[in-house]
């Protein structure tokens, strides 16, 4: 199992959620998860819809994003 560094993990998120600057094909394999996992308890689920809105995320990411938000 690869080491997950926790800034990257973050950077990972910001660059797929917010600003739309990576996709999730884009990334290390072994960050998909803690991606979506950091995202879905830091974001609310607007900014979430809204990275979906605007193409940053697929419908299949939104989904597995969203089923993690306690």
């Amino acid at each position: 199992m690869a080491t997950i560094i926790n800034s990257l993990k973050i950077a990972y998120s910001t660059a797929i959620f917010r600003h739309g600057t990576k996709r999730f094909p884009e990334i290390m394999a072994a960050y998909e998860t803690p991606v979506k996992e950091y995202a879905s308890v830091t974001y609310t689920k607007t900014e979430i819809d809204k990275a979906r809105d605007n193409g940053f995320i697929t419908e299949e990411e939104y989904t597995d994003t969203i089923g993690l938000v306690e």
